[in-house]
C-alpha cells in the first residue's frame, strides 16, 4: 500500500467521505490520517459541514456571531474584487 500525501489526501477528500468510496482508498487515507494531524483536522472539519448540510433543520447562530461571520465574509469577498450585494441589505 502506497504512503498518500497531505496532498493527495486533500484532493481526494470528496471520494473519501462518499458513501461508496473505495475500500483502498479508505485504507490509504485513514492511514495517513493516523499520523497526520493536519489532515486530520481538515477532515474532520469537512465531515461537520457535510452533516450540517445533510441535516434538515435550519441551523441559526447567535446574532453577534452572525454578525461577526457576515462581516468576515463581506471582507474576505471585498479583497477578492467583488462587491456583496447583500451586504447593503437590512436584515431580516
Amino acid at each position: 500500500m502506497r504512503k498518500l500525501t497531505c496532498q493527495e489526501v486533500l484532493d481526494q477528500l470528496a471520494d473519501y467521505l462518499d458513501d461508496e468510496a473505495d475500500a483502498t482508498l479508505i485504507e490509504e487515507v485513514n492511514l495517513h490520517l493516523g499520523k497526520c494531524r493536519d489532515c486530520q483536522v481538515e477532515v474532520d472539519c469537512l465531515k461537520q459541514v457535510v452533516m450540517i448540510y445533510r441535516h434538515e433543520e435550519r441551523v441559526f447562530l447567535p446574532e453577534p456571531l452572525s454578525d461577526r461571520l457576515q462581516a468576515a465574509l463581506e471582507q474576505a469577498y471585498r479583497e477578492k474584487g467583488g462587491e456583496c450585494p447583500e451586504a447593503d441589505e437590512p436584515k431580516a
